[in-house]
């Protein structure tokens, strides 16, 4: 009888430790990153379109010109431009540039299409449709980088190498993130760029975008 009493007691131990770490998880998962909340203003998108005529007008001028955009001008124009794409997995997108060439990247995606995987899918048919619909915070630390051919009118790409990857605030492995996302969203990772980039540069809190001659 003691030892069946002692084998209940570790069942119900380790059942409360599954609870438990479920219920951390789960918290970790829906939790908002501080990236989220980055502030711009009417201002700002403004000025970033500006810059973007700019990069367009200097391309083909017969020599090299340099256009320096904020993290505020670039959030402004994300939210308000981007995100409105039809075909753009993400919403609300947020960006944080700490320099050194790397780019930080937050969305939104429903819960939805995070567990439209398997064997996730299962966990999704379990949950009330309401459930589905709530946002889920994507967060991804890349490093940027311009890559393409060396003539004038040669496509460029801008590529996003993931290095760091959170769902909320739940740190997960960089492979899982191919795991939970379809390539509508993955297709982010490598975006083309318009010819009249030669050049990108990320330094702390801006972006600095080179013109071809």
């Amino acid at each position: 009888m003691l030892r069946l009493g002692c084998s209940g007691c570790l069942t119900l131990l380790l059942l409360l430790a599954l609870i438990a770490g479920g219920a951390w998880v789960t918290y970790r998962a829906l939790g908002t990153p501080d990236l989220a909340s980055a502030p711009v203003a009417a201002a700002d998108g403004i000025r970033a379109q500006q810059k973007i005529f700019e990069v367009m007008r200097r391309a083909g001028s017969g020599r090299p010109h340099t256009v320096t955009f904020s993290e505020r001008e670039l959030n402004a124009f994300v939210g308000r431009h981007l995100a409105e794409t039809a075909d753009m997995p993400l919403r609300h997108l947020a960006l944080r540039l700490p320099g050194d060439g790397r780019a930080e990247i937050a969305g939104q995606l429903p819960l939805r299409q995070i567990l439209g995987v398997a064997p996730l899918s299962t966990l999704a048919r379990a949950l009330p449709a309401p459930w589905l619909d709530h946002g889920v915070w994507l967060v991804l630390r890349t490093r940027a980088t311009l890559e393409g051919g060396t003539g004038a009118r040669d496509r460029r790409y801008l590529r996003l190498d993931v290095e760091r990857f959170w769902l909320g605030r739940l740190p997960l492995p960089e492979l899982m993130l191919r795991v939970l996302l379809d390539p509508g969203a993955l297709r982010l990772l490598r975006t083309q760029m318009p010819e009249a980039i030669d050049g990108l540069r990320i330094e702390p809190g801006r972006l600095i975008v080179q013109t071809a001659p």
